[in-house]
This record gives structure tokens, C-alpha cells and sequence, in this order.
């Protein structure tokens, strides 16, 4: 047994907190502890010590990660029985009981064994909390960095659609089935980065180009409602993209991605010459400065697209500062710059021209400049109590040229403030309060205001394997300075987990979503499509219920690591928010009786025979339909697609790594604009096939990818008249140093 040299907090931060928050801390006292927890991180296989493995104390605060070497070091650990998780990205997870006793340093080693399949053991958004991913009151799947570099996307919805349960349509973010396709004007699913919404002001969709997909850490996917705890636009799940903190020793990454558009497999639709490109570089720089650490990266992109108004051109500058002030006191700063210009497409010029722009729009496009500022400070009071301070900033101007010229300016302010308290072992809460004001000047929108407060809290209750949540959200909403809406979001979700390797959880909660600027004041006309303004739109509520499963269990024989995770859901909503076109085809948004989605999701991840082989598979079944007053189905809800199914198989050997993917949904059984004519077989719906292939390498500081999608050139539609996914062979090659 050893000693340990006690860390005291820097005086200038309690006092600061203490102006801050005033007497609601007061209540707290805090003393020291001698007792911690110490040791190493090692790989199994080579004995190299790993470094920054995530290392978390089960239901608490208390949590480090390892340093360059891989030691670790837990410090002021009040005496008890704790189970500690260890994590980290391409290592199968690992779990030790441990006893802490009066005046003692506990020393604990530990090897990881690598497995291509894992995937972050530990989630921090379900419950606003560090939480194993068996004790989650609800599905959320996690991806890490290697599978986004295997896949060398440049845009992060390009993996999302290879999630159970998320599609995309256009670029909107669509989590079982609740967002369909809204024109962009809205979506019931949250973005968030580190932690704060992302959403913009006035249409509410989302800049994927504004994430920086090559300095992402992980995503997280909570895909039951998450109105209680994130507020509107939640009501169908969140999705919380996790950018990296920068390692310990100075790093320099240049990487450069080109690609070659296939021509279109039928002669007639050929519409250029030559084959489109795309091209994509990126140089960044990671490095410490003293305790605190930083990285910056500059991408340039450009896209000549698959379809005549599919290009774009973008560049995009990123920065992250980690700021470390000993144990206490920890602060990061985010911030990202993006100036693009892109074609700006509705529908094609007719099915014997489908890559073709409509005669007199082949110009439009549009340009222009977002800035996305996201900073947040952590303050460790003591083990049993954390405050974080959340603020966010949004800026957005564009304007489109060519037949319908526009234009918009517009931003968003986002505040929160929340603390975590650990009562005892065996009880936690969370309290939080948050403001967001918004404002937008657009020709399409007018100008208008909007703007919220909210409060939240959740309560956490252990009772030996099962462990009781319940929280609620009240929030209040204006609009151009009049009250829109009032809401009270309560949940309630019960976890079992009866070993280490099985959690089970149901859930039940409210979920809400006030109607977007774009959704109530729009008026625009582009090419054939009409949209008029409904200023009477009223807020949409649902009631979200879920049973779920997961299992994740280690070394079985041949299988190194299995996941299984399966769940049923049923969602049910009022006043539900849809775009629909009158006689005259104008479409207006409109607030529809009622609407229901039944679901089964069921997934499945192995990798084997020593992680020569990995396998992942995932089934989404919906039934969407739409509901009278009487509670009787009118119809099958528009754009969903009630079969959803992905595949993805990995072979490792010889230091190659080979991939191939199969993404299956099926026919869409109902659209708004333009229905199928069985007779003529104009605007045919037909489900989706499409193959993706990959094989990549590594030699020394260098990484090579070669990769095509949509191996066999087929063609479908998601959104009527607009063609999607022509082939495109990649290569990516990166050097690290």
C-alpha cells in the first residue's frame, strides 16, 4: 500500500463559483480524502501501456483517463465498493470490482485486448451523465473513430444512414421513422456538438459541413424521445457528436480524398463529357501547451456532384482549446468557419433527363458564411458534486443567385447552466436551466424572433441491479415577442442490468416541438413548388414508450466480442406537423390530427476468429400511419420506408483491412407531390439496394483507402423527381507525423 500526495483545488475557482451560483452551494461541503486508485493500461497483446483509455467510476462523477504511458490515477475517493469501467476505442471493454478501505492507494493494472468491433463502452448523452452503456434508460448506439476513418466520409450524415434505425433524406436527419421529409424547414431530431444544439435558427435543419468529421471523437444516437432533458426538437431522438481533445504528443495530419463520378449506366441520361470529381484536403495540427492542449484544422473541399446541381465548393476551418486547471477546473473552447457555395437543385428535368437541371434554373445556387462558437466549463466541487457552464453561438448569411434570388442573415444564442449531484451510492439528480434566443432577416421568412427558457431536472435511484429514472423539462417559447407555448415534458424509465453482460430497460416520457420560423412564416415559390405561410401552426406533443435489451459479452470460443440490442417502441402523437399541398399544389404546414408509429429494432455486432472477421447487422420495421380524431389510420405517413436493413462485413489480415456494406429500405408507400401512374409507370417508387467496398492499408506514418459506392449503379428516388447515388470511386491517403 502506498500514500498519496493530496491535490488541493485552486482558490480563485471556488471563489468564482461562488459568485456565480451563490448560496445553492453553500450546502456542500467538501473535505479531502487520502484514498485513490492507481495503476496502468496496458495492450494485451504487446504490453505497451495505452493511452488515453477512459477510466469511470459506475454511478458517480469520478472518472480520468490515461496519460502517455498509460498510468492512470483516481484521486479522493471517499471509502467503499466501486466497480470501475475501462474503455477505449478498438478495445473490447473491461470492468473490476474494487474495494477502497480507510488511508490507502489502491494499485489496479489492467490490459485491454484489442477488438476492431468495439465501440464506446461508456455514453455521456441519454442521461446528460457518464453512464455504461448497459445502464442507459434508453437505446443509444455509439460510433468511434475507426469506423468513421474506414469509411473516410467527409460528411457525417454519410454514416449515419448505416445506423439501425437513422436515414437521411436530402441531408435531414430522419430517427425511426418521426421526421419523414419536412422540405428542410424542420426536424424532430437533435444535433448536437459536444454537448449544444446545432441546430439552426429559422428552419431548424442542419450545416453537416459545419462538423469536423476528422477530429470526431465519437457520436452518440439516443433514439427514444429526448424532450425531457434537450427540449424541442427532440421529441424523436439526439443525436451528440463528440469532437477529440487533442493527444499528448504533437501531431500533424495532411490528408487528401479524390474521386471519380461513374457515367450514368444509361446512354440517354448521359448529360457532360467528362466524369465528375470530387476532391477533398485537410491539414490539422494537434499539440500541448503546457497542461492544456489544442488542434486546428483547415479543409478544402471541392464536388462537381453526380447531378448537373449537385456541386459544391467549400472551405471549412476548425479549432478546438482544451484548458486543464489541475482537478477542479477543466474548459473547452470550439470553434468553426465555413464559407461555401453550392447548386441549389428541386427536382430534375424530366425521366429521360434525370441528372439534368429544369430549363432556366441550371444557374441557381447559393453562397455563403456560417460560424459556429461552442465553449463549456466544468467545475469539480467535489466527487460528489459537478457543475458544467454551457454557452453557444450561431451565425448564418447566405443568399441565393440565379432565377429566384434570396437571401437571409441569421443566429442563435445558446445558454445552460447544470449541476450533478451524487447523494449517496445509490442516489444521484441533475438540475439545469437553459435560454436560447434566435433571430433571422430573410426574404423567404421575414424577420422574425424567437426565443426560450427551460428548466430540467432528473432523478437517479439505484436498487441493486434495477436503477429508477425519472426527470421532466418545462420550457416556454415566444415568438415575435408573444407567447407560442408552454410545456411540461416529464419521463420515466426503469433499468435492469442482472449481470455485467445484460441491461434491460423500459421507458416511457412526453415529448414536444414548437413549429420552426421557416414552418410558420415561409412564402416562396421554386420551380414548380409553391409554399405559403401558416403563422397558426401550434406546437406538436407525443408520448414515447420503449422496451429494450442489450447484451455485450466478451471471449465465447471463436467470438471475441458480441452486441446484441434489440427494442419495440411505440410513439404517438398530436397535433403532428406535416407538409401538405392543397388541389392547387401549394403546400402549407400544417398540424394534422394525429399520428402513430409502432417499430422493432433489433442489432446485432460479432467479430471473431481474433478479430480477423467483424459483422455488423441491423433490422428497423415501422408501421407510420396517420391518424383521424377517432383514432382510426387515414394513411401510411409520407416519406418513411417501413423496412429498414444494413449489413457491413470486415475482413483484417495481413495488415489489410477489407470491408463491404448493403443497405436495404424498402419501397416508399406514400409521398405528398407526385404519386405513381401505374399505367405510364411515371414517378415509379422502388426500395432502395445499394453496395458499398472498401480495402485499405497502413504503412507506417502512412494510411491508404480505396473505396466505391454504390458498387452496382442503382438508381432510386427517395424524395420524388430527384434522383439519387451515382457511383464514386475514392481514394484517400493520409500522413501522420
Amino acid at each position: 500500500m502506498k500514500h498519496k500526495i493530496t491535490y488541493s483545488y485552486l482558490p480563485f475557482g471556488r471563489s468564482m463559483i461562488a459568485i456565480l451560483f451563490g448560496s445553492v452551494f453553500t450546502a456542500f461541503g467538501y473535505g479531502q480524502s487520502d484514498l485513490a486508485i492507481s495503476g496502468r493500461v496496458t495492450d494485451a497483446k504487446s504490453g505497451q501501456g495505452l493511452p488515453g483509455v477512459n477510466i469511470h467510476i459506475q454511478s458517480s462523477s469520478m472518472g480520468t483517463t490515461s496519460d502517455l504511458e498509460g498510468y492512470y490515477q483516481l484521486s479522493n475517493i471517499p471509502p467503499g465498493l466501486y466497480q470501475l469501467s475501462f474503455s477505449m476505442m478498438g478495445y473490447a471493454p473491461h470492468t473490476e470490482k474494487v474495494a477502497i478501505t480507510d488511508q490507502m492507494v489502491l494499485e489496479l493494472d489492467v490490459s485491454l485486448k484489442s477488438n476492431v468491433l468495439a465501440s464506446p463502452q461508456v455514453v455521456v448523452t441519454s442521461s446528460r451523465k457518464e453512464q455504461d452503456i448497459l445502464e442507459s434508460p434508453f437505446s443509444v448506439s455509439a460510433i468511434g473513430p475507426r469506423e468513421i476513418q474506414a469509411k473516410a466520409v467527409v460528411n457525417m450524415v454519410d454514416i449515419l444512414s448505416y445506423e439501425s434505425g437513422v436515414s437521411t433524406i436530402k441531408g435531414q436527419l430522419n430517427i425511426r421513422g418521426t421526421s419523414g421529409y419536412t422540405m428542410g424547414a424542420g426536424t424532430r431530431s437533435l444535433l448536437l456538438l459536444d454537448g449544444v444544439p446545432m441546430l439552426g435558427s429559422a428552419a431548424g435543419n442542419v450545416t453537416w459541413a459545419t462538423v469536423p468529421t476528422s477530429e470526431v471523437d465519437r457520436v452518440e444516437v439516443v433514439k427514444s424521445g429526448g424532450s425531457a432533458m434537450y427540449g424541442s426538437s427532440a421529441m424523436g431522438g439526439v443525436v451528440n457528436i463528440i469532437t477529440r481533445n487533442a493527444p499528448r504528443d504533437p501531431e500533424t495530419r495532411v490528408s487528401t480524398k479524390l474521386g471519380i463520378y461513374s457515367h450514368p449506366r444509361v446512354d440517354e441520361w448521359r448529360w457532360r463529357d467528362s466524369r465528375g470529381l470530387l476532391y477533398n484536403t485537410e491539414i490539422s495540427h494537434s499539440r500541448n501547451i503546457g497542461n492544456h492542449a489544442a488542434w486546428i484544422r483547415v479543409q478544402k473541399r471541392r464536388d462537381d456532384g453526380f447531378m448537373e446541381l449537385n456541386w459544391e465548393e467549400a472551405l471549412n476551418i476548425s479549432s478546438k482549446i482544451k484548458l486543464n486547471f489541475g482537478n477542479a477546473h477543466s474548459a473547452a473552447v470550439f470553434v468553426n468557419f465555413l464559407d461555401d457555395k453550392l447548386g441549389l437543385t428541386s427536382i430534375w428535368k424530366s425521366s429521360a433527363s434525370p441528372f439534368e437541371a429544369p430549363e432556366g434554373s441550371k444557374l441557381d445556387g447559393t453562397q455563403g458564411q456560417k460560424m459556429v462558437l461552442n465553449g463549456h466549463y466544468n467545475y469539480v466541487y467535489s466527487p460528489n458534486l459537478v457543475i458544467k457552464v454551457k454557452g453557444s453561438g450561431y451565425w448564418n448569411s447566405w443568399e441565393n443567385f440565379g432565377v429566384d434570388p434570396d437571401y437571409s442573415t441569421e443566429n442563435r444564442f445558446y445558454e445552460e447552466v447544470q449541476a450533478s449531484k451524487t447523494w449517496s451510492d445509490s442516489f444521484s439528480s441533475i438540475f439545469g436551466l437553459t435560454m436560447q434566443q434566435n433571430g433571422v432577416e430573410a426574404q423567404i421568412f421575414g424577420e422574425h424572433t424567437s426565443s426560450s427558457l427551460a428548466s430540467f431536472v432528473l432523478f437517479e435511484k439505484r436498487l441493486n441491479k434495477f436503477t429508477i429514472s425519472m426527470g421532466s423539462r418545462w420550457e416556454t417559447y415566444q415568438v415575435d415577442g408573444k407567447k407560442q407555448d408552454q410545456v411540461f415534458s416529464p419521463q420515466l424509465a426503469l433499468n435492469w442490468k442482472p449481470s455485467p453482460w445484460v441491461g434491460m430497460r423500459i421507458s416511457t416520457g412526453k415529448g414536444f416541438r414548437v413549429p420552426t420560423v421557416a414552418e410558420m412564416f415561409t412564402s416562396a415559390r421554386r420551380s414548380i413548388f409553391t409554399v405559403e405561410p401558416n403563422p397558426d401552426l401550434i406546437s406538436e406533443t407525443s408520448i414515447n414508450r420503449e422496451f429494450g435489451l442489450t447484451l455485450l459479452a466478451g471471449q465465447m470460443g471463436v467470438v471475441d466480442l458480441l452486441k446484441l440490442d434489440a427494442a419495440v417502441f411505440h410513439n404517438r402523437f398530436e397535433n403532428f406537423i406535416e407538409p401538405v399541398p392543397d388541389s392547387d399544389a401549394v403546400i402549407h404546414f400544417t398540424n394534422i390530427a394525429d399520428a402513430r408509429i409502432l417499430g422493432l429494432e433489433v442489432g446485432l455486432g460479432m467479430s471473431a476468429f481474433d478479430n480477423l472477421l467483424d459483422y455488423k447487422s441491423a433490422l428497423t420495421v415501422l408501421d407510420p400511419v396517420e391518424l383521424d380524431n377517432e383514432g382510426e389510420i387515414v394513411d401510411t405517413l409520407s416519406y418513411r420506408h417501413r423496412y429498414h436493413w444494413v449489413n457491413a462485413i470486415g475482413l483484417h489480415f495481413w495488415g489489410v483491412d477489407a470491408s463491404i456494406e448493403y443497405r436495404y429500405l424498402s419501397r416508399m408507400e406514400s409521398v405528398e407531390l407526385f404519386q405513381e401512374i401505374e399505367i405510364t409507370g411515371q414517378d415509379a417508387r422502388v426500395p432502395i439496394h445499394v453496395w458499398n467496398a472498401g480495402v485499405g492499408t497502413a504503412y507506417k506514418d502512412w494510411q491508404f483507402l480505396f473505396r466505391v459506392e454504390n458498387v452496382f449503379q442503382y438508381y432510386y428516388t427517395q424524395l420524388e423527381r430527384n434522383i439519387e447515388e451515382e457511383r464514386i470511386a475514392t481514394f484517400s491517403i493520409e500522413r501522420r507525423f
